[in-house]
Order: C-alpha cells, then structure tokens, then sequence
C-alpha cells in the first residue's frame, strides 16, 4: 500500500480511466454481477439522502452549496496531498523508528482532513450570511456534503465492475482479481455500509461549524475538526493494515458505524440547542456581508 493510494483511494470514480490503459498479464478472477451491489448501494444511499431532504424541504440550495463545498475542498486536499504525501512520509522514515513513523503518518492524513474540510469551511461560515441560517438550511449543506462524495464514489464503483462484467480483457489481471472480492456480499455492502454512516459523519461536522458561527464560539469548530480528522486517522490506519480479510474490513466498518451513530446522536443535541442566528449573534463580533 502507497501513501499515494490513501488519497486515490477516495476517487474510485478514477479507476476505470486509470485501469483501462493497462492490459493483463496473467489469468485473472472473474467478477460476478453481484459485485454491483456496491455501486447501486453507494448510490441509492446518496439518493435517499438527497431524497429526505427534498421530502423534508431543507432547501436546494444549500444542499448544492454543500456539495460544492466538498468539491472545492477534497479537490485542494487532493492538490496538497499527491505531491507532497510521499516526500512527507519519507522524511518520517528518516527521522523516526518506523512504528513512530507511520503512526505519525496516520495522523497527518488525518488532519489533512481537517485542515482542508472543516478549516476551510469554517472562516465562511464564521465571517459571512451563509453561516446564519435556520436549521433546515443547516441540515441541507451537511447532507450535500456528505450525499456527494457517496454518489461520486457509487458512481465510480458501479463503472468498474461493468467494465470487469463487458470488456475484462481490458482490465489488468490485478485489477479483476481487486474488483472479483465483491463477489462476496459481505465485502460488496461494506462501502455501502460506511458511505451511510460517513454521510452522518459529514453531517454532524458541518452541524457544529454551523453552531459555533451561529454562537461565536470556536470550541465547536475544535470539536468538529478532532471529529472528522480522528475519523480518518482510522482510514489512514486501515489502508496501511489491510482489509483484505473481512474480520478487518468489518473491524473498521464496526468503528466507522460508531462514529456515524454518534455523529446522528450530536446532531440530536445540536439541533435541540440550535438558536435563531441573528438572536444568537453578539454585537461587535466580525462579520462580512456578502
């Protein structure tokens, strides 16, 4: 596993584009058509989000501002991190015991997350009007957020296994060997499993920057920047570990599960808390009107 593949990892709708370049080398597995229950999941968890918000009218507009707002930030995280990822690594290496290191490597994948999704969203929320906003609207840009990765990550999902299905001599015989481990439905509904509740996960940090702008309190920011940057320290972990074997895999999808529910669990709380933004926000703090 490269330090590279961490962040690649999240673009599985690349994988096509990339794989169908090479060509294979050597008998490979066969992929079966139940291998698509990971892309049809992925987006049919992305739709029945995009789905309840629409039922609950939380507003187009932020949901779509909420999807912008992922792609603005994964797309500058992916910008620092494809560079500058295994240079950092290397001089880990160099300077500490190899255990150290890659503990150390763990999390500053992680807080490159929080760096660039929860920072940069932050000082938005904190100094302008996008910030002050009722909870539905809260509720809206969370779910964008989240709804999109999971669509996109479907998406790319679904596109492999029908080209491992239609043209597998297209396909490295590595690649159909990765791609054929969805044959088994226990590992084609884990990507299904953990984009719902990573969707929670998205939802609650976001709630929490909302809370604290419409507050004038950073500790919320703090608190959702150790959420979603501790979130994926576990990720970082897990692609260095292994999931080959589906006790890991569901290892990490069990802890994956535990930090959504307490993500829906927060957003209970925060949402019982949430004041009207103007009333809640204090005379002579910083605000930019756009």
């Amino acid at each position: 596993m490269t330090k590279r593949s961490i962040f690649l990892s999240s673009f599985l709708f690349l994988i096509p584009f990339l794989l169908i370049a090479n060509k294979p080398t050597a008998a490979a597995a066969q992929v079966e058509p139940s291998a698509l229950i990971s892309g049809i999941g992925m987006i049919v968890v992305a739709l029945g989000f995009v789905l309840y918000a629409a039922l609950r009218r939380l507003g187009w507009g932020y949901l779509l501002l909420g999807a912008m707002g992922w792609g603005v930030t994964v797309a500058l995280k992916f910008a620092w991190a494809i560079p500058a990822n295994t240079p950092i690594y290397e001089a880990l290496i160099g300077a500490l015991p190899e255990g150290a290191a890659d503990i150390a490597f763990y999390i500053y994948v992680g807080a490159l997350t929080g760096i660039f999704e929860v920072a940069l969203i932050w000082p938005i929320l904190y100094y302008t009007k996008l910030g002050r906003v009722d909870w539905n609207r809260v509720m809206a840009f969370g779910l964008g957020f989240g709804a999109v990765e999971a669509l996109l990550l479907g998406l790319g999902s679904l596109t492999s296994i029908i080209i491992a299905l239609t043209i597998p001599e297209t396909l490295p015989a590595d690649a159909m060997d990765q791609l054929a481990v969805a044959n088994n439905p226990l590992f084609a509904l884990a990507p299904v499993s953990e984009r719902f509740f990573i969707i929670l996960v998205h939802l609650f940090t976001n709630v929490l920057l909302f809370y604290g702008a419409s507050r004038r309190e950073w500790r919320w920011f703090w608190l959702a920047f150790a959420y979603k940057t501790g979130i994926d320290i576990v990720g970082a972990f897990a692609q260095f570990w292994g999931l080959e074997d589906l006790g890991r895999l569901w290892l990490i999808e069990g802890i994956i599960i535990i930090w959504g529910v307490a993500g829906w669990l927060g957003t209970r709380w925060v949402k019982r808390r949430y004041q009207t933004p103007e009333a809640s926000i204090e005379v002579g703090q910083p605000q930019l009107e756009i």
